[in-house]
C-alpha cells in the first residue's frame, strides 16, 4: 500500500514544456486515472513515478520516502504500456524473467505462475511463443509479468487502445477484477472517460500540462473547478454561453436567468460570466411556454438506446439537449428551454468556477 506524491513537478523536453508545477498526492490502495486530451502530460506524469524520467524540477515521494533520484529497478513498480510488450520467448519463459534476479525459491516461482497465469487466463498459453499471439492475449501476457513480481504499485498507459474493439470490453472487465482483486495503488492513463470511471476511484483530469481537478467522478461532474473540467466531462460535454449581469441579475441576451440561492449575490464588478449547464438537465418543449427561452432546433439525433440528441441554437450559441428518443419530433424548427436553476454552473471569463 502505496502513497505517491508530486511535489511542485515541473518536467521539459528540451525546450518543450511537459508538465508544469504538478502537486498531486494519489492515495494508497486505491485505483486513480489520469484522464485529459493527448499531449497534456499523463504519460510523462507515469515515467516519472516510474522513475524512467527525473522531473526537471520537484519531487517524487512514495509514502515518506523521497524517491526522485531513485533509479527504476529499485523502485518496483509495474508499468503495462499502450502496446503489449512481449519477449521473443514462451509465455512461460515471459512470466519467469521478472523472477531470474528475485533468488525466490523453486516452488515460490512455480506458485506465482501458476497463480498469476489463471488469473488471466492464460494458463493454456503457457508454451505459446508470446510473439505469435493476438493484441488481447499479448496484452494478458504483458500484465501478468507485471503481477508476478508483486510490485508495491501498478502503472497503466492506456492499455486498452491496441486491443480489437471486440475484446476490448471483455479484457477491460477482466482487468477492472483485476486491479479490484490485488487491491494495490494502480493508475490509469486514459483519454477515454468511459475507461476512467469503468477502473478508477479517484479521477485526475489533465490539461496543458497542468492537473486541474482530482476527485470521484461524482464530485468532477457536480461541482468542475472550470469549464474545461466542465465540457471534457460528460457526453456530450457541458454547454458553456455567455451572460450579462445587470443590477444583480443576469440574462442570457435579453432574457433573464433565474439563479439558485447560493448565487443570489453575484460579486459586484462582474458585468459577465461564463453560464455552464448539462445538455441532460435543460427542459425542452416544442410547444410555447411562458418565459422558457425560444430557440430554433439545428438537428436531431438519434443516440440508441432511447436517448436522442437535440442541437438548439440560442442567438449565436448551439446548444445540446440530452432527451429520450420519443421526445423527438421530426420536422420542428422552433423549440422552448428551461435551465433549471439549481442546474446552473457560473464560470468567471477565464474560466473558473464561481463560488459564493
Amino acid at each position: 500500500m502505496t502513497r505517491i506524491t508530486l511535489e511542485n513537478v515541473t518536467h521539459y523536453y528540451g525546450k518543450e514544456l511537459a508538465l508544469e508545477n504538478v502537486s498531486i498526492s494519489f492515495e494508497a490502495n486505491i485505483s486513480s486515472a489520469l484522464l485529459g486530451p493527448s499531449g497534456c502530460g499523463k504519460t510523462t506524469i507515469l515515467k516519472i513515478i516510474c522513475g524512467l524520467l527525473k522531473p526537471t524540477q520537484g519531487k517524487v515521494y512514495f509514502d515518506d520516502e523521497d524517491v526522485t533520484d531513485v533509479p527504476p529497478e529499485e523502485r518496483n513498480v509495474a508499468i503495462v504500456f499502450q502496446f503489449p510488450v512481449v519477449y521473443p520467448m514462451s509465455v512461460e519463459r515471459n512470466l519467469l524473467f521478472p523472477l531470474l534476479r528475485m533468488k525466490l525459491p523453486k516452488d515460490e516461482i512455480g506458485r506465482r505462475v501458476n497463480q498469476v497465469s489463471e488469473l488471466l487466463g492464460i494458463k493454456h498459453l503457457l508454451q505459446k511463443d508470446a510473439r505469435s499471439l493476438g493484441p488481447a492475449d499479448r496484452q494478458r501476457v504483458a500484465l501478468a509479468r507485471a503481477i508476478i513480481r508483486e510490485p508495491r504499485l501498478f502503472l497503466f498507459d492506456e492499455p486498452m487502445s491496441s486491443i480489437e474493439p471486440e475484446k476490448r470490453v471483455i479484457l477491460k472487465s477482466e482487468l477492472k477484477k483485476l486491479v479490484k482483486e490485488l487491491k494495490k495503488t494502480s493508475i490509469f492513463v486514459t483519454h477515454d472517460q468511459s475507461e476512467a470511471i469503468t477502473f478508477a476511484e479517484k479521477i485526475a483530469v489533465m490539461t496543458k500540462a497542468r492537473i486541474v481537478q482530482y476527485g470521484t467522478y461524482e464530485e468532477i461532474y457536480d461541482k468542475p473547478l472550470n469549464d474545461f473540467v466542465a465540457f471534457f466531462i460528460g457526453y456530450p460535454g457541458m454547454n458553456i454561453l455567455l451572460g450579462k449581469v445587470m443590477n444583480g441579475r443576469l440574462y442570457i441576451d435579453r432574457y433573464e436567468v433565474r439563479l439558485a440561492e447560493q448565487y443570489a449575490m453575484i460579486p459586484e464588478g462582474m458585468s459577465q460570466v461564463k453560464i455552464g449547464i448539462r445538455p441532460e438537465h435543460i427542459l425542452i418543449s416544442f410547444q410555447e411556454k411562458p418565459n422558457w427561452l425560444p430557440v430554433t432546433v439545428e438537428a436531431l439525433e438519434d443516440l440508441g438506446n432511447g436517448v436522442g440528441i437535440v442541437e438548439t441554437r440560442l442567438n449565436d450559441v448551439i446548444l445540446k439537449i440530452k432527451v429520450s428518443s420519443s421526445q423527438i419530433v421530426e420536422g420542428m424548427k422552433r423549440a422552448w428551454i428551461y435551465l433549471p436553476p439549481d442546474k446552473i454552473h457560473l464560470f468567471s471569463l477565464s474560466g473558473e468556477r464561481i463560488t459564493l
